[in-house]
């Protein structure tokens, strides 16, 4: 009896894969979730570039017509679709005055120091909408001189083996831009409001 087991003991044959069951997984979770954050890093590289070369056309002259951007956010959808199949994006542009308006709220008068555009206050009617926003921006690529900013959201699925260790299916990325209209034209004048 005791020999036998002083010979199991000395015995190693299939040592090995006994060290493979215990590493392969650990490494396997490594190369997957790797291979899923170079592929995030990968698709959010072009649609950066894509989003950024989209803004410049955008910025033009001749991109006004509703058909010029469709087929501008046609090529970058498509620039995505050869990345990450099945994503889906969303190109939304905000127009606004100058950079320096960028997502900033109208301004107003603050006549009683509260902080609150109210009791009659008057204010910059940035976007032209009627109302005060805390948001000065308007929807659309705005007119000439106008300062755009163009977002994209890309969500799309992760990586199938690296989705079963994710907290969520798909992936989201955000990406944005600035860019100024050409100067064909006059830029349009904000108009002024009171607040209600």
């Amino acid at each position: 009896m005791r020999s036998m087991l002083q010979t199991a003991a000395g015995d190693e044959r299939g040592s090995a894969i006994v060290e493979f069951a215990l590493i392969a997984p650990v490494f396997l979770l490594l190369v997957l979730g790797g291979l899923d954050v170079c592929h995030t890093m990968y698709v959010r590289s072009v649609l950066t570039g894509q989003l950024q070369k989209a803004s410049r056309d955008l910025s033009l002259e001749d991109a006004g017509s509703a058909g010029r951007q469709t087929a501008i956010n046609a090529v970058v959808d498509a620039a995505i679709q050869q990345v990450a199949p099945g994503a889906q994006v969303v190109i939304t542009p905000t127009s606004y005055r100058d950079y320096a308006n960028v997502a900033s709220p109208e301004e107003f008068s603050d006549g009683n120091h509260n902080g609150i555009c109210d009791h009659k206050e008057a204010f910059v009617d940035a976007n032209r909408n009627g109302s005060w926003d805390s948001d000065g921006g308007a929807s659309g690529r705005g007119g000439a001189k106008d300062v755009v900013l163009l977002t994209a959201v890309v969500t799309y699925d992760h990586l199938p083996l690296a989705a079963m260790f994710a907290n969520n299916s798909k992936v989201q990325l955000v990406a944005k831009t600035l860019l100024r209209n050409q100067p064909n034209d006059q830029q349009a004048e904000p108009a002024s409001g009171v607040c209600s």
